[in-house]
């Protein structure tokens, strides 16, 4: 009889045992997941300081060939600093559009393929643009629509 209540005793020992272990283990799951998701979300959300004062404007498709073969066929949008620089590009809509059609005629196939090519396009275009405008400035260039054959 004490052989069977030290026996009951040590197999609750054991089973608490077990159970304590995994509820530690819960525990340290928990608090590695929450530290790993933190990390993540942490190093991914970007705050960005938006200003009312910018303005989106849609400059259009534009449809040209390149230096080499084929064509290119896109669509932008400038994002400008203000209202002042919107009036400003649409005076000289002509030019802009003259400098862009410039830019992209200059540009071959192999140029403007990659993500890489276009990159260096927009910022290309949006330094060009920058050059012909006085007052305002242009804060990006976005392709809204993109084809090249």
């Amino acid at each position: 009889m004490a052989t069977q209540k030290s026996e009951n005793r040590s197999g609750l020992r054991n089973v608490l045992l077990v159970v304590l272990a995994l509820f530690i283990l819960m525990i340290m799951t928990t608090g590695v997941a929450y530290v790993v998701a933190k990390n993540i979300a942490g190093g991914s959300v970007k705050y960005v300081e938006s200003s009312r004062d910018q303005v989106a404007y849609n400059a259009g498709e534009f449809l040209t060939n390149l230096a080499d073969k084929g064509y290119i066929k896109l669509s932008m949008v400038y994002l400008l600093n203000d209202k002042q620089c919107e009036k400003e590009v649409v005076s000289k809509d002509s030019e802009i559009r003259d400098k862009v059609f410039t830019i992209l005629r200059s540009k071959t196939h192999d140029s403007v393929k990659d993500s890489n090519g276009m990159e260096e396009l927009r910022k290309e275009i949006k330094e060009a643009l920058n050059q012909l405008l006085n007052g305002g400035r242009i804060v990006d260039v976005y392709f809204t629509d993109i084809i090249v054959n």
